[in-house]
Order: structure tokens, then sequence, then C-alpha cells
């Protein structure tokens, strides 16, 4: 059983984030990508953690974070161990805009991004996000 911690980062003088006992820190960085559609079209719409990849494929996440438009960067606390993640993103150009930038079923049409990573006891992990 996996437990997740969450909370805000408490920063210290020298503003380094200080890392619970036992635990280490995902930094995710939820890039995206340069499409020829209007920036404030392609939206962050889900990012979730899952522990197996099984659970992943069925939408069995432990944590789902409420993404936004305007955060990129998002810092979270697991305990250590294997963990598997899904990015999702969507456009939403009216016309075949999303469909001729490469959104399949056009608009609102998702792209994914999904992978395994890992959680060291004190340490940060640092994961960026590319579509295709």
């Amino acid at each position: 059983m996996a437990v997740f911690l969450s909370a805000c980062l408490k920063i210290k003088e020298d503003d380094d984030p200080v890392i619970p006992d036992n635990h280490g820190t995902l930094e995710f960085r939820f890039i995206l990508p340069e499409y020829k559609i209007p920036k404030g079209s392609i939206h962050r719409v889900s990012l979730g953690f899952a522990l197996s990849v099984d659970s992943l494929y069925r939408g069995q996440y432990f944590q789902k974070v409420n993404v936004s438009d305007y955060q990129e960067s998002y810092s979270l606390f697991f305990l250590p161990d294997e963990y598997y993640y899904n990015a999702v993103i969507t456009c939403s150009c009216g016309g075949d805009t999303c469909l001729n930038g490469g959104f399949p079923g056009g608009r609102f049409g998702m792209k994914y991004n999904f992978d395994k990573f890992e959680i060291e006891n004190q340490k940060t992990t640092i994961i960026e996000t590319h579509f295709q």
C-alpha cells in the first residue's frame, strides 16, 4: 500500500525545500509543446499517478493533480518507490485547426504522455513531459 503526502513546501532561508523524513520529492514540469496552434488553445487536462502499469491503464490513480493552464510545475511528496504517471493535454480550436495540429479527433482530442519513475528518500526527481 502506498501513502501519498501532499503539503505545501516549507522554504528555508536559503530557499531550498524541506523534504519530510522518509519521503522524496517529485518536481513535475508539465511543458506544452510548440504546435502550429494558437498558444491559448492547448490546455493541461490531467495528471495522475498509479502504483502499477495495470492501474495506470485502467485509470485507477491513487492521486490526481488539479492541473491548470497557468501552472507549469508541480511539486509533490512520495514515499520512496516506483510509480507511474499519466499526463494529458487537449486542443480547443474550432474547425480543423486541432486536427491539422496533430490532435487525434480534432477539437478536444487528447494527447497522452505516461512513464515510470522512481522516488528516492530525501532526493528530488524531476520529470519534464514531452508530447509528440
